[in-house]
């Protein structure tokens, strides 16, 4: 299909869908500002959606510095899909479900000590652990600053996934152990995964939900261990 026959669908910050719109509207819009490089778009002869400024068609209607960024990340999408699919949250979901899910976030590179969410700060997004090793930490006393590791995290697993449902700020903070690779997900990208693909959004809610429920179970082990610990059985 030609550019100048194709027409687009947007997910708005509103979470609703606004379209099907040809070219010149979207355009118009993107002039507007009413779509910036980071709102989902999908066109016609496309049933992925992604990002506008990942889109060859619009990416030349954004500034220099967004078509740059979004080519080095569309060059990157084919990797973060196949790292995904070492996730036991995304088993069972094909090619065309995990590059969708790839499309839905951003990777990145951190290096060691860099803070990745801070205590205090909105739950706005879901974090996977592509590579590297993130140690998750409380800072305890104003004056003191006790540094307590909670729990570390690998390549496999992530977190923020409750703290995004319910609308939370970061109980803990986040820095990165070792080099590594995240993979994000705004809460914004998560909503528009459910309403508007929810065939790929079951199973991932599925296992998300088996893996907190397995957490829960775990934490109420560990927490029985402590009380029994501490009685002599005669």
């Amino acid at each position: 299909m030609s550019p100048a026959t194709e027409s687009f669908r947007m997910w708005a910050e509103d979470e609703k869908v606004y379209g099907p719109v040809d070219i010149s509207t979207l355009v118009q819009w993107i002039q507007d500002d009413r779509v910036l490089p980071e709102t989902f778009v999908q066109p016609q002869s496309d049933p992925c959606w992604r990002r506008a400024e990942d889109i060859e068609t619009l990416r030349e209607k954004f500034p220099v510095a967004a078509q740059v960024a979004a080519a080095e990340v569309g060059r990157g999408a084919s990797s973060v899909a196949e790292a995904l699919h070492e996730f036991p949250l995304f088993a069972g979901l094909t090619n065309e479900g995990l590059e969708q899910i790839a499309a839905l976030g951003k990777a990145y590179e951190v290096a060691p000590g860099d803070l990745i969410v801070q205590q205090g700060d909105a739950c706005d997004a879901v974090y996977f652990v592509l590579s590297g090793k993130l140690r998750v930490r409380l800072i305890i006393g104003a004056v003191d600053r006790i540094d307590k590791t909670l729990c570390k995290l690998a390549r496999g697993e992530f977190f923020g996934e409750l703290g995004m449902f319910l609308q939370s700020k970061r109980t803990a903070d986040v820095i990165a152990e070792t080099q590594s690779r995240l993979f994000r997900m705004n809460t914004n990208a998560f909503q528009l995964l459910v309403k508007q693909i929810p065939e790929l959004a079951s199973p991932v809610l599925f296992n998300i939900g088996a893996t907190m429920a397995r957490r829960v179970a775990e934490d109420n082990q560990r927490l029985y261990q402590e009380v029994t610990s501490q009685f002599v059985w005669g």
